[in-house]
């Protein structure tokens, strides 16, 4: 692992979604879904894909030798003026050891994720899109969810190409 290149990207990120005060890389925004698109930029590179899914997080797999699979990363939202760490730092580890299998066949599967809303500064409900991938989400007890601005929880999710009659189907 290059654990000077993880920190150069976190670095990168941090530049790109943060102000003087720290991350503002809240779910469902615009600054997120920049972190989003940064986030593509560098698994294209790799040649892999980016697979969301139901619940709006993001899946990187390596095929490995056996189905055994391993599983890391973290999140790339954050709470407003959070750590430049936060969640991100296991992300960007995640992509490191993806760099290094990149163009090999490792012994088990490997799968980098990227949670979707997983501080939930914006919505009050931590944990969304894990909750969802682990099957332990009741739709019924996020529906009526809004923001401090009004934004109800599924129009914002809309906005990002989610439904919350879907995320029920993140399981994976």
């Amino acid at each position: 692992m290059n654990a000077s290149r993880v920190i150069a990207d976190l670095k990168e990120l941090a530049a790109r979604t943060s102000t003087p005060e720290g991350a503002q890389r809240l779910a469902w925004g615009p600054v997120w879904r920049d972190a989003r698109e940064w986030f593509k930029s560098k698994i294209a590179p790799l040649g892999l894909q980016i697979e969301p899914d139901s619940a709006g997080n993001n899946w990187v797999t390596i095929p490995g030798a056996s189905s055994k699979t391993v599983i890391v990363g973290s999140h790339l939202d954050s709470v407003p003026n959070g750590g430049w760490l936060d969640g991100a730092l296991g992300v960007t580890a995640a992509l490191e050891a993806l760099r290094a299998h990149a163009g090999t066949t490792p012994p088990v599967t490997l799968k980098l994720v990227d949670w979707a809303d997983e501080e939930g500064a914006r919505f009050g409900r931590t944990l969304l899109g894990s909750s969802a991938a682990a099957g332990s989400l009741n739709i019924s007890d996020v529906r009526g969810l809004t923001d401090r601005q009004g934004t109800r929880l599924p129009d914002a999710l809309q906005e990002n190409g989610v439904s919350i009659d879907r995320m029920r189907d993140a399981r994976k």
